[in-house]
């Protein structure tokens, strides 16, 4: 263990402990939803996980929630109600629905609608890529970038047995257990993608889904949680019920249901950081420790 990865998880040890996630959920928070976010979880950390989270909290769906954002009508949420959503659509998702079973709990899983059913890469797990300064380039620059660099187009396909997304086969067998929404077509950074990208990405994201898998697509998930007004807007137009933010913070009868906010959840967290995490403590603490104060989730990419 490195001496950085000791300290955190002293720091969340301590944290637990200090009785703040008890008062933050039995207290503050009991009479609102929780949202967690994940993006590639082992079976054994999330079996954990949920054997921790259903002793403390009622899980719900996201088409409950957003229901009750819609109507007004805040009866069908129980006290300490939680969210549980997944992003991306990663193929080790699949393995994760016997734990889904087994508990009897329904998430969402956002998927890229252009990688998933398909042998192409997610970009940002290019190998030996850091992805983070490309963050900051508009998105034709980026795929320049990968292009000259990686020899990477965003429809270039791979093997099969170094496939990263989830098939055809295993999304028609999760969706009665998992329900399956939309995260964009290739995952861009959409506030770096000009108008017609950014509308082409959130719209035609819901099409393809919807033809796909057979279903009805109503909710989005921001690529890396980054958005604008220019993206709420494109989001409703294309006639989404909700879209869900990475900005921290928890969901009540008056939240915004295109601004819906999450406490992300590192997938190999211990049980003492996940205590920390559900409650949101460590990102904000990081926020305020970069001079953030505006409740944005600073985490790792995507």
């Amino acid at each position: 263990m490195r001496f950085s990865e000791l300290n955190k998880a002293v720091f969340a040890f301590l944290l637990r402990f200090t009785g703040l996630p008890l008062f933050i959920r039995n207290i503050y928070a009991k009479q609102k939803v929780t949202i967690i976010l994940y993006h590639n979880p082992t079976v054994k950390v999330l079996d954990s996980h949920l054997k921790y989270l259903l002793k403390r909290y009622h899980f719900i769906s996201l088409d409950i929630l957003v229901n009750a954002i819609h109507t007004k009508n805040w009866s069908s949420i129980p006290p300490k109600a939680i969210v549980m959503t997944i992003d991306d659509g990663h193929t080790r998702n699949y393995e994760l629905l016997r734990v889904f079973k087994k508990y009897n709990i329904k998430p969402t899983i956002y998927v890229c609608t252009q990688v998933v059913n398909t042998n192409r890469y997610y970009w940002w797990r290019l190998k030996g890529l850091n992805p983070n300064p490309l963050k900051e380039l508009s998105n034709d620059e980026k795929l320049k970038y990968l292009s000259e660099e990686y020899q990477y187009t965003p429809v270039k396909q791979y093997s099969y047995k170094t496939r990263q997304a989830l098939s055809l086969e295993e999304m028609n067998e999760m969706k009665c257990y998992v329900d399956l929404q939309s995260h964009s077509r290739f995952h861009p950074m959409l506030t770096n993608c000009s108008d017609e990208e950014s509308a082409l990405e959130i719209s035609k994201s819901k099409t393809e889904l919807e033809t796909l898998l057979d279903l009805r697509c109503n909710h989005f998930s921001f690529p890396n949680g980054d958005y604008s007004e220019r993206e709420l807007s494109f989001v409703k137009n294309a006639g989404y019920l909700s879209s869900r933010t990475t900005d921290l913070g928890w969901n009540d009868i008056n939240t915004d249901p295109y601004k819906l906010k999450a406490m992300g959840i590192t997938d190999d967290a211990s049980i003492n950081l996940l205590s920390v995490q559900v409650c949101g403590i460590p990102a904000y603490l990081k926020g305020v420790f970069k001079g953030n104060f505006t409740g944005k989730w600073i985490t790792y990419l995507i």
